[in-house]
């Protein structure tokens, strides 16, 4: 099979007059990969498809450290000796002393691999790096609800109304919603209740580390009911994502006023917005399909009414396409810091 295509390539390349043709376009007519013909025609005999390739970061380098050498370079990059140094520095101060015999390269590879190019002197903390790096998942609705409170301006310079928002984060939807002048704990807890009430006790109900949020009467309120509080490190808002991505939406939309001119407009305002948002908006991270279609699960029929019309599409117009046109992906599974679970699971 390999020898005829090949071949019938080179027939086609060559031309039957005599003229040549364009590999790309003879590799199109004959339905072959260009980059497959040039393999082939470079000498595809001595070429062995390996069943199961392995990436380049997992394969065993002939010229890679040994295990008691990187046990070596790792050593001398904890050395306290070496803590007000870069890495740079530490390297040349190690190679110079004969502690090491590997190139910079090497050494820095090592050392981000470790998580050691950072500032690695004692410097206050304020608490993060002492905390957990908040990890959690969410397969499916209910999983995880991600909460915060964001200031709206009011129409005075010093006047401020507070957004309590919560969200389901695999549908983003917002399960929860008010406006008040003020933060508070009790409205915090009253928010919750009626949330739960009304979707159900989600498993895992993640916030930043505001005062309201670590409340005794918030945190006590929701372990009540079997969910799980996780929360951010300190001064870390990449550890909240979805709730501060959300805020910028809200803030950054076109009909979004700088200031509200009452408290009553701010929430009039909020609820349009949110409805249109949980109803009508195509979210990209949700395959173009609305928070509502995900979080009442209605996503899967509108995902196979699409296909279904791209199919038709793809019937009566096959020469506008490459290939078969497909319907973007249902929601993902998607969590907060995921990528360390993938690590230790």
């Amino acid at each position: 099979m390999v020898e005829t295509t090949q071949a019938l390539l080179t027939e086609t390349v060559t031309g039957l007059d005599g003229i040549g043709v364009p590999v790309a376009a003879s590799c199109a007519t004959v339905g072959l990969a260009r980059s497959t013909y040039y393999r082939r025609s470079r000498g595809y005999r001595h070429y062995k498809p390996v069943p199961s390739p392995l990436p380049q970061a997992k394969r065993q380098q002939p010229a890679a450290l040994s295990a008691d050498e990187r046990a070596t370079v790792i050593a001398v990059l904890t050395d306290t000796s070496y803590a007000n140094k870069s890495v740079v520095q530490t390297y040349w101060h190690a190679f110079d002393a004969g502690r090491v015999m590997c190139s910079q390269r090497t050494f820095y590879r090592i050392a981000k691999a470790q998580r050691l190019v950072g500032d690695r002197r004692r410097t206050r903390t304020h608490g993060s790096s002492s905390r957990r790096t908040p990890a959690v998942a969410a397969d499916a609705v209910g999983d995880l609800w991600s909460w915060d409170i964001t200031e709206l301006r009011g129409p005075g310079r010093l006047d401020r109304y507070y957004l309590y928002l919560a969200i389901d984060v695999f549908s983003r939807y917002p399960v929860a919603w008010c406006i008040e002048f003020t933060e508070s704990k009790a409205r915090a807890v009253t928010l919750f209740t009626e949330a739960i009430t009304a979707h159900g006790t989600p498993r895992v109900v993640h916030s930043d580390n505001g005062a309201v949020m670590r409340s005794h009467d918030l945190v006590d309120s929701l372990t009540a009911t079997g969910a799980l509080v996780s929360y951010s490190r300190p001064r870390v808002s990449d550890d909240n994502p979805f709730s501060e991505s959300l805020f910028k939406t809200i803030k950054y939309d076109p009909d979004c006023p700088n200031s509200f001119g009452s408290i009553q407009d701010a929430r009039e305002w909020t609820e349009t917005f949110l409805h249109g948002y949980a109803a009508e908006h195509r979210h990209s991270g949700l395959g173009r399909h609305t928070p509502a279609s995900v979080h009442d699960g209605t996503a899967a029929q509108i995902h196979q009414q699409r296909q279904n019309r791209l199919d038709q599409y793809w019937v009566a117009h096959p020469e506008r396409f490459r290939n078969r046109p497909t319907a973007p992906q249902h929601p993902q599974k998607t969590g907060i810091n995921t990528h360390l679970l993938s690590q230790t699971g």
